[in-house]
């Protein structure tokens, strides 16, 4: 069995960047919320203004806080590979408020 050499050019090239929008909830800070005590205000406080705000035909309100999350890595290895691994995420948590109280709250993710 021989070796054969390998000839050409490496290079090795790894950029990585992120852009961000919003501010991500924490599983710590969820875990402090109680259903029928935590209020608004303490959410608002905690948490900042929501990105989005609505009112149900029953008067629920709904705070939606939202975290986006793209990142764009590219690396290079000439001439076998070349990956491009870009990706974004997408946290979403919901709070529902009844009365000034959060009465219910979830928590949605997804990545592209």
């Amino acid at each position: 069995m021989g070796i054969l050499p390998l000839t050409g050019c490496l290079i090795y090239n790894n950029d990585v960047s992120y852009g961000e929008k919003g501010k991500p909830v924490s599983a710590g800070t969820l875990d402090q919320i109680e259903c029928g005590e935590t209020s608004k205000a303490w959410v608002l406080a905690t948490l900042g203004d929501p990105s989005q705000q609505n009112r149900t035909q029953d008067g629920v309100e709904i705070l939606q806080y939202r975290y986006n999350r793209k990142k764009d890595n590219n690396f290079i290895l000439l001439p076998f590979l070349i990956v491009n691994d870009e990706g974004e995420s997408t946290q979403t948590v919901y709070f529902e408020i009844n009365d000034g109280v959060v009465t219910k709250y979830w928590q949605e993710t997804s990545r592209h």
